[in-house]
């Protein structure tokens, strides 16, 4: 039951926010007529949780972690009723949506730290990786079917309405969040602000007393640039690489998703039969689907390769996600979950202008195939990983190996 609310919650969330972006993409650029908004609104979007992310873990490290999942959702869903609110009384402003959309943005960081804290935290080490898997494929589902709805409302109904019913929609996350039952596994100290940048210190010390932590991060960050990146340069790609349409690059942008899908549904088995190669097999599919979007015109294929991205990236991010948690002590559950954030998004701010540059100067195949570099050399690393006697300690604690009956002696 306990897992059911999470799922629920973590689709209806996704649902949610992926509606929401879309709405709110468009309403800003119909009303401003500036793409430059539209970019500022996705760049201030980041910029508060960049800065934000290491004191939200602190805070998850010493706060009640369902508690803080319900503040966060909540306020996200009070800045959904000030845009509900705007457009009803018709002050819509840009300043105004690009003010919620960092809020929305910023807490939707401290809900994402908090969620996965609070799993790792209540389910037994050995489920954290088929519970991540699963959770990332409701996020996926909902964020493919929030995707396809919001661009269907936003023609059919009005952006109050639509955004009435998001916020309606978060109000439903809440109710489920509520209504797990938590009692917390571990001693929260209390401690005062005094100690903060000690605690952000202990962090750092922490990653660097446990070197395979360095290696797990830098593998997630490839994964989260591989898709962003992929994500953002897909129109590109669809109209100057394969003469498309805009109808194509929707149905190319749902493979991504597709594909995130399949993995999450597959991450246990995929994990159990790989184990210590668990990161060089995903990165490896990672980088065949990155070289066959490069090379072909084909809009099957590039289907079939987008589609191999995202079951490759989700594989990475989700179950290196996981293997992390486990080998992470619950103190530093929330931190840990926060440094991953930030490396999400800073893998957006950094990666996403370096390639459009490559793009903008030497064509998208050419910066396709530059995102291929930072992969092999994960990809050369993950080999070196899997023969780290650490790793296969750590894997095996999470996958213990079935010994062989013993013979039985002859009467």
């Amino acid at each position: 039951m306990k897992e059911s609310k999470i799922f629920i919650a973590a689709f209806l969330s996704s649902l949610g926010s992926s509606m929401y972006f879309v709405i709110v993409a468009w309403m800003l650029y119909e009303m401003t007529s500036d793409a430059k908004y539209t970019g500022l609104m996705v760049g201030l979007g980041f910029l508060p949780g960049i800065f934000m992310n290491m004191i939200f873990g602190i805070w998850v490290d010493r706060a009640n972690r369902k508690r803080l999942s319900i503040i966060a959702n909540t306020v996200i869903t009070v800045s959904m009723a000030i845009l509900t609110v705007s457009l009803y009384l018709d002050i819509m402003k840009p300043w105004l949506i690009i003010t919620v959309h960092m809020s929305v943005q910023t807490f939707s960081s401290l809900f994402r730290t908090a969620q996965q804290a609070f799993i790792t935290e209540v389910f037994d080490k050995k489920h954290i990786p088929r519970i991540f898997s699963h959770n990332g494929s409701a996020v996926a589902i909902g964020g493919l079917l929030g995707t396809s709805l919001g661009g269907f409302a936003i023609s059919y109904i009005s952006a109050s309405n639509v955004i009435f019913s998001i916020t309606a929609t978060y109000v439903i996350v809440g109710l489920f969040l509520s209504s797990i039952k938590y009692d917390s596994q571990f001693t929260i100290k209390e401690k005062g602000i005094v100690s903060l940048a000690h605690d952000l210190l202990d962090s750092f010390r922490y990653i660097h007393r446990n070197p395979i932590m360095y290696g797990l991060l830098g593998i997630m960050f490839v994964g989260q640039l591989v898709v962003h990146t992929t994500a953002g340069m897909l129109s590109v790609y669809t109209s100057s690489h394969l003469n498309g349409s805009s109808t194509l690059y929707g149905i190319l942008e749902s493979a991504a998703s597709i594909g995130a899908i399949i993995a999450g549904l597959t991450a246990t088995l995929y994990l159990a039969k790989s184990k210590y190669m668990v990161a060089a097999g995903a990165l490896s599919l990672t980088a065949i689907g990155i070289l066959g979007m490069a090379l072909t015109k084909n809009t099957y294929l590039a289907f079939s390769f987008i589609m191999l991205i995202g079951i490759g990236t989700t594989w990475v991010r989700v179950l290196m996600q996981s293997i992390q948690q486990v080998a992470t002590e619950p103190e530093f559950y929330g931190r840990m979950a926060a440094t991953r954030q930030t490396i999400n998004q800073a893998s957006v701010a950094i990666g996403a202008p370096l390639l459009g540059f490559i793009a903008d100067h030497s064509g998208i195949q050419m910066a396709y195939i530059a995102l291929l570099v930072p992969v092999g050399i994960l990809l050369f690393f993950s080999q070196l990983l899997s023969r780290n006697r650490k790793f296969q300690l750590l894997m095996n604690s999470i996958i213990p190996i079935k010994e062989s009956p013993k013979p039985t002696e002859a009467a």
